[in-house]
């Protein structure tokens, strides 16, 4: 090998190694390409000649090798017009500026007309401005369109997706599926909540179809469909109702009311001629909870005094309580008579006493002292004592001669204590003996003095006490209290809830009361409520009502007024006793065998309102007859009376029947294979109405009703789907006391605008309206060939048709091997930035090696030329 040769493999090396570095310099360039493929490099000796005698290597040369089948990771995003292929496969896509053009592509399968035909990975696409899929390098996607008219995909031709469906036309409901649960048992007296739904016309106008429920026996609904706006009723008109009556129950007369009546009695000793009033005494009465006593001090036994004192202190004190006490009391004598103040209104009432301390009064003669010459004898007494009580009497004989001292209420306040008892006894001594001899207190003891030196006093002394007895209260019911009891009668009505137009009227004294039912009442109670209601709402009315079950009780508001009784005495000459006459009252008298009435009404009345007028009458009726005042005189005449009953209201009755409306009849089956599932849809009683149930009720079949309605557009048939005969699902009756709606749909929709574009599962194009619909306008191809790696590559990451890359097959997504396409993702480049560094690192000193050979090769040379020297 020359030196020549190997500098010129040096050379060759260098641009080899000058292109490598090319190829990784576009590799890290593009690392953030979406969709880009990177490129390697493949390097290939050049050999001139190469024998095991020779060998001229010719040098290297760097061939790009591209990794177009090397799939870059997926990153996920938020636009849901980005997509990217999961495995092999590429995009159709068009240049922008030429979309209008049009050429066939030869493929593997056949001839598929395109429009300018490039391929690539890049799957960033957005919405242009006219609407078509752009990726960022302002290719648009090409896909097999679907035919607006008939919905039907091309698949012979592949074109630029462009969303043109902005609005999307309103669907008619034909169908409406619905699932609920029937409750067995519906709450008492409430009713079963409407169901609804909302469906669409044929102008996408918003509709409403209302079905109304009603249980009418254990297993039978009533189903009402009511579709408002429509020409057509799903179910119309009404049939005869059922029969209804009003009757009437127990009547009860009635009462005036009395009020209550408690004697409470006063009790006890009388001691010395007084009223054993002992200081310390209470004495208490409770009614009703509430306690009124008095308590005997020193302060007020005086006023006070005796039983009777005391029995009236305790019935002022019951009368001026405030608040005001539920009863009035009087005293007489020893006794207190409590009325409730509201007649037939009961009290309940207590006595009570408490006993202050009794004290026993004792006295205790002292020593005498003698008499002497210049003084009298002196006799001593204590009264060891200090309470004394009413009653009380204390006696001291003097010389023969008794003084007394008693304790009386009306003195107790100025002497209560036993040094006022000997203080009073002193002067009671000298005021009756003070010639002979002088008394005098100190505390409580007595000193007796005879006037006369060496003169004796003869004395005793002797204490009388007061009953020890406890007082006591009594108290005894003297009439009993009745409460006022009104007159009350009952009525019952009968029909069946869900009527219209049946009346049931009651008539009170004359007054009629209607109520006609609206079929809104879910049981008897809710009628007899409403009655009850519009008897109370005329307040003119003597009378209230109340409702429970199917009874009303109509209730006087007053308790029964009594009537005065009058009478006629006397034969000849008849006198009409009382003072007042009651409508009602009938009076007659009898004269020559003939008796003449006269019964006062209310028209009446106001003429016949005394006895005189009454006998006025008489006079003028009775031949011979006179009258003076309330005195009827006439040969051989007598009177009789018959007084005007306590007054009561009367009632009459009467009911008509109403009618029932059209409805759809549902029954559940009760048999255990098929309890709680529908078991019969009747369209029997739709009236007027449109409504049709399946012919085929048998286990399993379809349980539908059919339907037309008509909103000004023409008949629209709906299909109302309940599930299947006999089979759980769709509409049911189990346990439970609400309805429990599962599903309510229906397949209508209004007119749409459009929202967004997605792509969806197996490469669908879907356009999304604001109504809730989507639509399908284009499906995406994966484009694949025998040897992607040899497409020619252009500008903006796409990629052309090459002979060595074979002819492309546009494929369905996931089929003959193509891949998936993935919404809302896009594909990283498939570049390796560790790797390229380190090729990066590798081919700088590969480079470096060759530019050595090449200096080597110079100085080799220059070695050469100087040996001439």
């Amino acid at each position: 090998m020359s030196i020549f040769g190997s500098m010129t493999t040096a050379v060759l090396g260098l641009n080899a190694q000058s292109k490598a570095l090319g190829h990784i310099s576009d590799n890290i360039a593009n690392s953030s390409t979406i969709g880009y493929k990177r490129v390697d490099s493949a390097f290939e000796t050049m050999v001139l000649q190469s024998s095991q005698r020779l060998h001229e290597p010719g040098g290297v040369t760097a061939q790009p090798v591209f990794m177009n089948n090397i799939q870059g990771s997926l990153t996920q995003v938020q636009s849901p017009t980005n997509i990217a292929i999961q495995g092999q496969g590429f995009f159709s896509v068009t240049k922008v500026a030429t979309q209008g053009s049009s050429t066939l592509v030869q493929t593997q399968t056949g001839t598929v007309n395109s429009s300018a035909a490039f391929y690539t990975r890049a799957g960033d696409f957005e919405l242009d401005k006219s609407r078509y899929l752009v990726n960022s390098a302002g290719y648009a996607l090409n896909g097999w369109l679907v035919d607006p008219v008939t919905g039907v995909l091309h698949k012979d031709q592949v074109a630029p997706i462009q969303v043109n469906s902005l609005i999307d036309k309103p669907v008619a409901t034909n169908t409406i599926d619905l699932a609920a649960n029937l409750p067995a048992t519906p709450k008492e007296g409430e009713k079963v909540p409407d169901s609804s739904i909302q469906i669409f016309d044929s102008q996408g106008n918003p509709r409403t179809v209302n079905f109304k429920w009603r249980q009418q026996a254990d297993s039978s609904w009533r189903m009402v469909l009511d579709a408002p706006g429509s020409n057509t009723k799903p179910v119309d008109g009404t049939f005869s109702g059922n029969p209804a009556t009003v009757s009437f129950g127990q009547n009860i007369a009635g009462q005036t009311a009395v009020a209550q009546v408690n004697v409470i009695t006063i009790a006890g000793n009388n001691t010395n001629g007084q009223d054993n009033l002992r200081i310390g005494d209470t004495y208490s009465v409770k009614v009703d909870g509430t306690n009124y006593s008095i308590k005997v001090t020193a302060d007020n036994i005086g006023s006070l005094r005796t039983y009777s004192g005391l029995a009236g202190a305790l019935a002022n004190q019951i009368n001026s309580a405030s608040p005001a006490a539920s009863v009035l009391a009087t005293s007489s004598g020893q006794t207190i008579r409590v009325t409730a103040r509201n007649a037939g209104t009961p009290f309940k009432l207590g006595t009570d006493v408490v006993s202050g301390t009794n004290t026993v009064n004792t006295i205790v003669p002292q020593t005498s002292t003698a008499a002497t010459a210049s003084a009298g004898e002196i006799d001593k007494f204590q009264f060891p004592q200090t309470q004394v009580e009413v009653g009380d009497s204390f006696t001291i004989n003097v010389n023969g001669t008794p003084i007394s001292y008693t304790v009386t209420a009306a003195t107790y306040q100025s002497y209560s204590t036993v040094s006022d008892v000997v203080t009073q006894l002193a002067g009671k001594i000298n005021q009756a003996l003070g010639s002979t001899v002088t008394a005098s207190s100190a505390g409580n003891i007595l000193s007796i003095q005879a006037n006369a030196v060496n003169t004796n006093v003869t004395s005793s002394a002797t204490a009388s006490n007061s009953n020890a007895a406890v007082n006591t209260m009594s108290s005894l019911p003297s009439v009993a209290s009745v409460a006022g009891v009104r007159q009350s009668r009952t009525v019952t009505l009968t029909g069946t809830p869900g009527d219209i137009g049946t009346q049931y009227t009651l008539s009170i004294n004359g007054t009629a009361v209607t109520y006609s039912t609206t079929g809104e009442e879910m049981t008897m109670e809710d009628i007899t409520a409403a009655l009850a209601n519009k008897i109370n709402s005329n307040t003119a009315l003597p009378v209230t009502a109340t409702a429970q079950g199917g009874v009303i009780t109509v209730t006087s508001k007053t308790a029964a007024s009594p009537t005065n009784t009058n009478t006629m005495t006397g034969t000849g000459t008849v006198t009409l006793n009382g003072s007042t006459v009651d409508v009602g009252d009938t009076y007659s008298i009898t004269s020559g065998g003939v008796t003449y009435p006269l019964t006062i009404t209310n028209a009446n009345h106001g003429t016949y309102d005394t006895p005189a007028k009454v006998m006025q009458y008489f006079a003028t009726v009775v031949p011979g007859a006179t009258a003076t005042g309330n005195t009827l005189t006439a040969a051989g005449a007598s009177g009789a009376v018959t007084d005007a009953p306590v007054a009561q209201f009367t009632l009459d009755q009467s009911a008509v029947a109403g009618q029932t409306p059209a409805h759809v009849g549902l029954t559940f089956g009760k048999t255990p294979e098929t309890v709680g599932t529908l078991t019969n849809i009747s369209t029997a009683l739709v009236g007027t109405g449109t409504a049709v149930s399946a012919a085929n009720q048998s286990a399993g079949s379809d349980a539908t009703v059919t339907f037309t309605v008509d909103y000004g557009f023409g008949p629209q048939q709906i299909t109302l789907n309940l599930g299947k005969y006999q089979k759980p699902g769709g509409l049911t009756q189990y346990a439970g006391e609400e309805i429990n709606v599962t599903q309510l749909v229906q397949n209508g929709a209004p007119r749409g605008q459009f929202k967004d574009v997605v792509f969806g599962d197996n490469g669908t194009v879907m356009v999304n309206y604001d109504n809730g619909r989507s639509k399908m306008v284009a499906k995406v191809p994966i484009i694949t060939f025998n040897n992607p790696n040899a497409l020619q590559r252009e500008s903006g990451g796409v990629f052309i048709e090459s002979e060595e890359a074979g002819k492309p097959n546009f494929n369905d997504p996931e089929t003959n091997g193509a891949g998936a396409v993935v919404a809302n993702s896009v594909e990283s480049s498939n570049v390796d930035i560790a790797d390229e560094f380190t090729k990066m690192i590798v081919t700088q000193r590969s480079y470096s090696a060759n530019a050595k050979i090449v200096t080597t090769s110079d100085e080799m040379l220059q070695e050469v030329l100087g040996l001439k020297r």
